[in-house]
């Protein structure tokens, strides 16, 4: 809901005459004259065939009043205002009896200048927004004609004995000089003279007064430099009127905190009394300065700014805001995130740092509520993207072509305060979304445009007004909302249909463990289905910065310290809010499931077994010989069969394991789902790739013995098959004795931030894990990279793919050198796995097949 500042009077051709003097105060009346309400009305729109709006007597709210149209002294006509207002209430009523419709009477319209005046019969008071002026059309001027008319102007200043006659005579040529001054300052710059200096000789050259002026102007306000902005990806609209110093303090923060993202920004003067006419000459690169004809308000300002715009998405934002790092960038990247964004706004801050609003929302009877107000910005139930009824306009984006879609901002609101509501509903009815960010933070001094007072007598006082036409609008809508108050955290994201605490020992970290990733997708398949996913890591409740932000910016809420210090702080606060908790990896199953069931015994338990430990202990007992190793195994299965009979639903991520689980889980309880993971292969060709690969994170032990064991026992038959071939080790983590193995043909690369430049590099992947559990992240991220792999059957185990077509599957040391050597050499074996492995990545572990499997878990817990 924002604001701007209203029209003083409308004219259809000619420039707006200011506001007239204050008039002297009138005598003082007696305290019942002062208490009886005298009738009064508003003017709310004209054309230049009539003028409507509503008057009333609220002495006799249910009789028509007569309405009066003068031409200066001359009574034009009279009508009654007899049109039902369902916006207008009288007395306890909703409504009443008072709009009117007044014809303009062509014929009678035909002196060069009319002053229109609309009046209550028997008052000699305006209605509110009159009186008008109207002006004849007047065929162009030429340069010399306008030559000639400047002595009249000043012969016509000489004269003036009031502000307002010397008003009517600055308001057009300050117009022409706003529209002159920026073509005239680009000229001089591409000259090689600066902004500032090219001002002050123009002003020099013409009034040594001036020039002083702007000198001072010049010397309090240095030149903001902005890069140039050829190509804007984001147009940032800046709607402004008066207050420069605002302006500047907003456009100076910017440069502080430049965006990544291509942008330009567009000011837009609404006829501004003060020096925002010579922003101009203080800025430059990417501000470019639009000044209005005449004012318009708010809404007008910001449709022009739209009008003029180059870039694919507009950044509507308040001029009376300051910028934090990121601010641009987080709006812009959350399009990509959420394809069915349609607008996208900021978290709002107060100066001293507490939250102005973190998302709106609407009521049943269209009364706004910041969420989050007065909070600290860092609490979390204010970081996480999520829906919104609204974000106020002082800092949304919008898609440029869906904006112009929709016809901009609604005049019907004008000139400002709920045209950005109505913009956000009218998005929703279009089949889109409105998304609060939270990692874009701008601090809004909040009134510094229009005052705070609905009350009073500025713009602010559209906010009642417009807020009636808004209901009347959206009534139908709004019938689903909540009552002024009522269950707040609930209405903040209504079209949540289910709640699901996510317990795991620490924030997901998916470029560095397949674990991560899973946890990850998981999340995200359980949005798609309308669930909110509230994250607790119980190892280490800690915000671990960027770690912690990339959860929060796919809209998860993260529970860390200071705010809560432990799962048990988390259950004992807020369990009852929520229907599932999905518990992942076997040790917060087994420490917490209990506890849960005890504590929240109406939600839901899910377990994602991630890995069964016991079963990966056993095999490296077996490749081994350790004793040890093996009593570990057998309690860890005790413990692992103990979680499982304590939840609900079981979740893994092959086939194999379902198959294994499948005589201790009941099968209603077994769900087998894998992670998504997107085919992103490179079009790297054979012949451009050299070399093979292993990644992994090695804290996980089957990981490091791979490495060793293909180095060891592997690596002297590839030499003697395919000299020179080079292995190149990547991943997290390794461990300090991998430099051991370092040689001309064993590389250590480490970890890699990005894997698709060196996926395209490679010619083969290689999986040669001796023992493990569950499926192999490495072998989903080898096949959908477009990288042909050789695994052993422990990490191509359960998955389902075909030797030979999809994969290649090899064991002993001989076997394995023998594979990469036939796949490093047969270009069409090559090619033929390639085109396997991406098939079988697509069928298997698309979004859609994932987010399926999930609906059949929900029904499943929907049913017990």
């Amino acid at each position: 809901m924002n604001k701007a500042a209203p029209p003083a009077r409308r004219s259809r051709s000619a420039p707006e005459p200011a506001a007239a003097e204050p008039a002297a105060p009138a005598p003082a009346m007696p305290d019942a004259a002062l208490a009886a309400p005298r009738p009064h009305g508003v003017v709310e729109g004209w054309t230049e065939h009539a003028v409507w709006g509503w008057a009333q007597d609220p002495a006799r709210p249910h009789e028509p009043v007569a309405v009066e149209l003068w031409d200066g002294e001359q009574l034009i006509l009279r009508l009654r205002a007899d049109v039902y207002r369902p916006d207008v209430p009288a007395g306890d009523q909703p409504g009443s009896i008072c709009g009117f419709s007044l014809p303009l009477p062509q014929h009678l319209l035909t002196a060069p200048r009319h002053v229109l005046h609309v009046r209550i019969a028997g008052q000699e008071e305006d209605l509110a927004n009159s009186p008008m002026i109207v002006e004849a059309e007047r065929p162009p001027i030429g340069w010399v004609d306008f030559l000639n008319l400047l002595p009249l102007v000043e012969s016509r200043a000489a004269a003036a004995t009031t502000a307002v006659q010397m008003k009517e005579l600055l308001g057009p040529v300050m117009g022409t000089l706003g529209r002159l001054l920026p073509r005239f300052l680009e000229i001089a710059e591409q000259g090689g003279e600066a902004r500032a200096d090219a001002t002050l000789d123009l002003a020099f050259s013409y009034s040594d007064r001036l020039g002083e002026l702007l000198q001072d102007f010049t010397a309090r306000y240095p030149l903001l430099a902005f890069p140039e902005s050829k190509a804007p990806e984001v147009s940032v609209v800046i709607p402004v009127y008066g207050k420069f110093a605002y302006t500047y303090q907003c456009l100076a923060s910017m440069l502080k905190v430049l965006p990544t993202t291509p942008f330009e920004v567009i000011v837009v003067d609404d006829c501004s009394p003060d020096e925002t006419l010579f922003l101009p000459s203080v800025t430059s690169g990417a501000v470019r300065y639009l000044r209005n004809a005449r004012n318009g308000g708010f809404i007008a300002s910001c449709n022009a700014g739209a009008a003029a715009a180059q870039g694919r998405y507009l950044l509507f934002l308040n001029n009376d805001t300051e910028l934090r790092e990121g601010w641009l960038d987080a709006l812009h990247a959350t399009f990509a995130l959420r394809p069915d964004a349609g607008l996208v706004g900021s978290k709002l801050l107060f100066p001293d740092g507490s939250v102005q609003e973190a998302g709106g929302i609407i009521w049943r009877l269209g009364d706004g509520w910041n969420y989050g107000r007065g909070a600290q910005a860092d609490d979390p139930r204010l970081n996480y993207l999520r829906e919104a009824d609204y974000i106020s306009g002082a800092s949304i984006m919008v898609p440029k072509a869906l904006f112009d879609e929709l016809g901009g901002f609604d005049t019907h609101y004008s000139p400002a305060y709920y045209e950005d509501t109505d913009l956000a509903f009218r998005i929703r009815k279009h089949g889109l979304r409105c998304y609060y960010q939270p990692l874009s933070e701008v601090v809004h001094h909040e009134g510094i445009t229009s005052g705070t007072d609905v009350q009073g007598t500025g713009a602010k006082r559209y906010q009642l007004l417009n807020g009636r036409k808004f209901f009347d609008r959206w009534r139908a809508t709004l019938a689903q909302h909540r009552l002024n108050g009522q269950e707040p955290e609930l209405e903040k994201e209504r079209g949540v249909t289910r709640r699901i605490l996510f317990i795991d020992e620490t924030t997901p970290t998916p470029d560095e463990d397949a674990g991560s990733v899973a946890a990850v997708a998981h999340i995200q398949a359980m949005q798609r289905l309308g669930a909110k996913v509230t994250f607790v890591p119980s190892d280490n409740m800690a915000h671990l910065g960027a770690i912690t932000q990339a959860l929060q910016r796919i809209g998860v809420e993260c529970l860390h310290a200071p705010w809560y210090w432990s799962v048990e702080e988390v259950v004992r606060k807020r369990g009852a809010e929520f229907d599932a908790v999905y518990l992942h990896r076997y040790v917060n199953a087994f420490k917490y499931a209990g506890v849960l069931r005890a504590a929240m015994p109406h939600a839901k338990l899910i377990y994602s077994v991630a890995d069964i430990h016991h079963l990966r202990l056993e095999r490296e007992a077996q490749v081994t010989g350790s004793a040890e190793v093996a009593q570990n195994a057998v309690a860890l299965k005790t413990r692992e069969l103990q979680a499982l009979g304590t939840v609900d639903q079981v979740i893994v991520h092959s086939a194999y394991e379902g198959s294994y689980l499948a005589g201790m889980v009941d099968e209603a309880q077994l769900n087998i789902i894998p992670w998504v993971v997107p085919c992103r292969p490179s079009d790297a060709p054979f012949a451009a790739r050299n070399g093979i690969t292993f990644l992994g994170g090695y804290r996980h032990p089957p990981n490091v013995d791979a490495v060793e064991y293909f180095v060891r026992d592997v690596m002297p038959h590839l030499r003697e098959l395919v000299p020179g071939v080079v292995f190149r080790i990547a991943g997290s983590h390794m461990p300090e004795h991998f430099h051991e193995l370092a040689a001309p043909d064993v590389v250590l690369e480490g970890f890699i931030p990005d894997l698709q430049p060196f996926f395209a590099q490679q010619r083969l992947m290689v999986a040669p894990l001796r023992y493990g559990a569950g499926v192999k992240g490495k072998v989903f991220e080898s096949l959908s990279r477009g990288l042909p792999c050789i695994a052993s059957s422990v990490a191509a185990e359960g998955m389902g793919l075909l030797d030979g077509e999809e994969i290649a599957v090899a064991d002993d040391p001989r076997a394995i050198a023998e594979a990469v050597a036939w796949l490093y050499q047969d270009e069409a074996a090559w090619t033929r796995l390639q085109q396997g492995g991406l098939a079988y990545i697509e069928r298997t572990c698309s979004e859609h097949a994932v987010t399926e499997r999930f609906a059949t878990l929900f029904a499943r817990l929907q049913a017990g």
